[in-house]
């Protein structure tokens, strides 16, 4: 009887082991993993992910952008996963830890409830001697009383045997239990070392996807404010730029609105001041207004790509305060600190623009403005940097002295 619960509390702890201990992955097992389409799928993902993080967000297109903040998501929400995975197993592993334990004390507590019973007869059985009916049935000299007094013996030697063995099967137990103890808090401790490493993981990714959040925040303030600009030469580019940053500030939107982890406050994007320039340092030239300091470049710029059939227009300087009326209507009246995704509908602040330092244009030629597809913008490509001038790559009419 002894031997078969042994036998079948054995085979629970080799159970119990083998359960809390899947998570351990040997050599063999990290090779298989390593050609497992699932971890491969994840490499790649994380690859992409910091990638994407490397993207000039403000040179980038459209499409890379988009394509880069879907790695940057996509890896995000694996993470996420893994991370509510791993606290779901490290918790498994906690109570399956709590129970083997308990099950060590229980046993613990019998085996010393055995112990104390043993004692408990050996005093007895000292102090009393033999019984009165053993007594007799050894004293016999017939057959029938030599059988029982055999009988006697025998149950009182079985009694003992019996208490010997159960107090045997305790001990045998309670080292089977201790040691799968031993095992699921080992397994635990590893759950919660591997649920920080998750947490580690996903709170770098989440740095990482606010810091490119907040690249594309100034992105979306600049194209915004190029929008703006571009309102009385093309209305129609100017609602398709600020559709598609609509789309970008939903995105940035919800970052900023994203769960964190304890401790970690929401990013913030520094508010920028309105540039002020004065009728004093602006100068016109050719019909185009712009900072004085570079009114001398534009002159000769213009003249040379008039030289070689290519009269240029365009606009230069924007006040900042069309922008100011703007940001009151549809800011809920904050001017220069809440981010442009936040406003109804999205719009950039005061200062984010080059036009409004008088330090860019956007230009035109034949009465529209240039594209990458016509021989004015092949002609600036090529010449535009000895005056000065850089292009931001995705908006090919915009020339401004930092390429911003």
């Amino acid at each position: 009887m002894a031997f078969n619960r042994r036998g079948r509390f054995l085979a629970t702890a080799l159970i119990v082991t083998s359960l809390i201990g899947a998570g351990v992955v040997s050599p063999a097992q990290a090779a298989e993993r390593s050609s497992d389409p699932a971890a491969r799928r994840k490499e790649v993902q994380g690859q992409r992910a910091q990638k994407a993080a490397e993207v000039d967000v403000l040179k980038a297109s459209d499409a890379e952008l988009d394509q880069a903040l879907d790695a940057i998501d996509s890896n995000l929400r694996r993470q996420e996963a893994e991370a509510a995975s791993a606290a779901q197993a490290a918790t498994a592993a906690a109570a399956t830890a709590a129970q083997a334990r308990e099950a060590e004390r229980a046993t613990a507590a019998k085996l010393g409830r055995l112990r104390g019973a043993m004692r408990r007869e050996a005093v007895d059985a000292y102090v009393r001697g033999p019984s009165d009916g053993v007594m007799i049935a050894l004293n016999s000299s017939s057959l029938p009383e030599v059988v029982a007094k055999q009988q006697l013996m025998r149950a009182a030697i079985g009694a003992g045997a019996d208490r010997a063995d159960e107090l045997k099967a305790a001990k045998e137990d309670l080292t089977l239990q201790r040691a799968a103890a031993d095992k699921a808090e080992q397994q635990a401790a590893a759950r919660r070392k591997e649920v920080d490493a998750r947490l580690g993981e996903l709170t770098q990714s989440q740095v990482k996807q606010e810091e490119v959040a907040g690249s594309v925040e100034e992105r979306l303030e600049r194209a915004l404010a190029e929008a703006d600009s571009l309102a009385t030469i093309d209305g129609q580019l100017a609602a398709d730029i600020a559709r598609r940053q609509a789309v970008l500030a939903a995105r940035v939107a919800a970052v900023a609105a994203a769960p964190r982890a304890a401790g970690r406050a929401a990013p913030r994007t520094a508010s920028v001041p309105a540039v002020r320039v004065s009728s004093g340092s602006l100068t016109t030239v050719r019909g185009i207004t712009v900072a004085s300091e570079i009114a001398g470049r534009v002159e000769a710029l213009l003249a040379a790509a008039q030289a070689d059939g290519f009269a240029l227009s365009g606009n230069g300087y924007r006040s900042s305060d069309g922008q100011i009326a703007v940001r009151r209507a549809n800011c809920g009246g904050d001017v220069y600190n809440k981010p442009a995704s936040q406003c109804r509908p999205p719009t950039a602040r005061p200062g984010q623009s080059m036009h409004e330092r008088g330090l860019a244009i956007d230009f035109t030629w034949n009465g529209r403005l240039i594209s990458s597809g016509n021989a004015a913008f092949q002609w600036l490509r090529s010449n535009a940097g000895r005056f000065g001038l850089s292009n931001l790559p995705r908006e090919p009419w915009h020339w401004s002295t930092n390429g911003n």
